[in-house]
């Protein structure tokens, strides 16, 4: 028999298995992108318990002020930085495109499009802490606090629920803030047609007109080929969303697709301008953002051939 032989009766006997392996893979990666936020927590935990690092101002009940933090977590972070960057150079042969749009100082808002998994945010998060050595406080659902063992790593990356004021407040500090006007809703219910679900936000350019800062829209080509939700029950988790705030939905994929943040211009805005333009603004140049850079519909083999051909 010859080799050539010997492998065809090999795939013959065992096709429905062939065929199961990556139907399992794309059910269950999710969970290996959740093991991999372990992971990182667990490191912080590991720097937290042997160098007795501080999280809490134990005079005021507190997070450590921003100086502070960073004397202590700055390298702690700088490892699980690290990580997740080696994990998306490896893995989706992640790409930042007009890296120079983030200001080296001074304040901004970063605006992004919200994936089903936002690993492409955190790639970039982790990229701008790196090469630019800047700090970004993230503004993030509370309820991700309550997940069991992500508190340390949500405080030591300064991802906080923060209100209005607390955002204008950093901005006045000279702080860079991220955040997504579609949130959990745009994560659950957009799709490969990247449409923006913001719901009338307008949070983010109330905060931009009072702080007198630039909104920097930032968008990451097929990040919706890396993850997808399940179109299955959508209306019925939309109800459960919608009058509960309770996020459920069914994520698969985590395909090494290609991957590139697109880091669009710094929008600035007349002060007489309205807070309802602004926003519209944004939306419009996210958009810009997308029509330019993303295929609609997205399609993961596509994808998946703009990563290894």
């Amino acid at each position: 028999m010859t080799i050539m032989t010997i492998i065809m009766d090999f795939i013959i006997n065992n096709l429905h298995q062939i065929i199961l392996i990556p139907i399992i893979f794309t059910f269950f990666s999710p969970l290996i992108f959740v093991f991999l936020f372990y992971l990182m927590s667990f490191i912080l935990h590991l720097y937290k318990f042997y160098y007795q690092l501080p999280i809490i101002d134990k005079s005021t009940g507190k997070n450590l002020d921003f100086n502070e933090h960073w004397k202590y977590w700055n390298q702690p972070v700088q490892t699980v930085a690290k990580l997740l960057t080696t994990v998306g150079r490896w893995w989706h042969g992640y790409d930042i495109i007009n890296m120079n749009n983030i200001p080296d100082n001074g304040p901004a808002i970063i605006v992004f499009y919200h994936s089903t998994i936002p690993n492409d945010y955190h790639y970039l998060l982790c990229r701008i802490f790196l090469d630019k050595k800047r700090k970004i406080f993230t503004i993030t659902d509370r309820l991700l606090f309550y997940i069991p063992g992500w508190s340390l790593l949500l405080n030591a990356l300064q991802s906080i629920p923060g209100t209005r004021k607390d955002c204008v407040q950093l901005l006045k500090q000279n702080r860079l803030i991220a955040l997504s006007p579609g949130g959990l809703r745009e994560a659950m219910f957009g799709d490969n047609n990247y449409q923006l679900i913001w719901s009338g936000r307008q949070g983010f350019a109330s905060v931009a007109k009072e702080a007198n800062v630039p909104i920097i829209p930032v968008f990451t080509k097929n990040s919706r080929e890396a993850f997808r939700c399940l179109p299955l029950f959508q209306e019925f988790f939309r109800k459960i969303y919608d009058q509960y705030k309770i996020p459920l939905f069914l994520p698969y994929g985590g395909l090494p697709v290609k991957m590139t943040t697109i880091i669009g211009e710094p929008i600035y805005f007349l002060p007489e301008m309205s807070v309802t333009e602004i926003a519209e603004l944004t939306a419009k140049k996210m958009k810009e953002l997308i029509e330019r850079h993303q295929t609609r519909p997205g399609s993961m083999w596509k994808a998946l051939r703009q990563r290894f051909c």
